[in-house]
């Protein structure tokens, strides 16, 4: 090879790769838009895959900065009187596998109805009050300081919450929940994650698990109840708790009061079950032919009900 042929086709693997770069840049839309809203918009968001912040201000603006998945077939972003749509057009036969995808941040009158949805995208909500709801299959959420009707479910991915009031349903199937600050009235439903609940201001409880462990602080709960089928439930309850309902299979039961509350208390370990009572002097009492344990006694007045049942775990009560 001589020099001169060398040097050409040096300078052609030069250009070619300047010229790949350049049109890579390109095929990444930049977005940067905003539309007036009236107030309380109702929003219908869907990106499938990348990342979307979502922020509530006081403007009466709706706000898009950020840049579309390389893949985009077009941004939608239009208003039908109170409805806004925003959407990054994917393929139909997308398969939501593919590189980095949407990068938005996107800022929201802070009084709204949304509805988001996602592949795998991961989402974060903030200063939002009104109806907020988010639905994922693969992608994570984050959401801070939201008020209102809230709904956040995720198939395989994580649930972060804090500082949320209202009432609230959080959902996942294989995924965990990890919340902190939460006020109002709380349903979750989960499969096999985990749930890890801390410093709950929740007054109305209700927990659904089929194969994971539940751990959380409850101290404003006033109703509770928590249906597991083989995994651990371990709550901490005050005096303030009136109904009380803790059903296991195969897992232990652990309940720890910051004081005496006042409640009637039925336990029945079922078979192979044990009971451990720290609460008063009160002992189990065992069937003549078989380990089954169970017991019943009231802490002061017993105006409220504790009802908690295992088939094969322990059941342990402490102040």
């Amino acid at each position: 090879m001589n020099a001169k042929f060398s040097q050409l086709l040096g300078r052609i693997i030069i250009g070619s790769s300047v010229l790949f770069t350049s049109l890579m840049a390109q095929a990444v839309e930049q977005v940067d838009r905003e539309i007036s809203v009236s107030a309380n918009p109702q929003i219908e968001l869907k990106v499938q895959r990348g990342k979307v912040e979502i922020i509530g201000w006081d403007k009466g603006l709706i706000s898009v900065k950020g840049h579309l998945d390389e893949l985009s077939e077009g941004f939608i972003f239009e208003q039908k009187g109170d409805e806004v749509i925003i959407e990054d057009k994917l393929p139909s036969s997308y398969r939501g596998n593919n590189k980095q995808g949407s990068n938005l941040v996107i800022y929201v009158p802070s009084e709204l109805k949304i509805a988001a949805e996602g592949v795998s995208a991961d989402y974060a909500m903030e200063k939002l009050t009104g109806k907020v709801e988010l639905s994922l299959v693969s992608g994570n959420m984050k959401v801070e300081d939201i008020e209102g009707k809230i709904s956040l479910a995720s198939v395989s991915g994580n649930i972060k919450a804090e500082g949320l009031n209202g009432k609230i349903e959080l959902e996942t199937v294989s995924g965990d929940i990890k919340d902190k600050d939460i006020q109002g009235k709380a349903k979750y439903r989960l499969v096999s994650g985990e749930l890890e609940s801390e410093n709950n201001l929740v007054t109305d409880l209700s927990i659904d698990q089929v194969s994971g462990d539940v751990e959380g602080s409850f101290i404003a709960a006033e109703k509770v109840k928590v249906v597991t089928v083989s995994g651990d439930i371990e709550v901490k309850l005050s005096n303030a708790v009136s109904k009380v309902l803790l059903d296991t299979v195969s897992g232990d039961i652990e309940v720890k009061f910051t004081n005496m509350p006042n409640l009637t208390f039925e336990i029945d370990g079922g078979p192979g079950g044990k009971i451990e009572n720290r609460l008063t002097s009160d002992k189990p009492m065992k069937t003549k032919y078989s380990s089954r344990q169970s017991i019943q006694f009231k802490t002061q007045q017993g105006d409220g009900s504790f009802n908690a049942s295992t088939i094969s775990g322990k059941v342990k009560l402490e102040k």
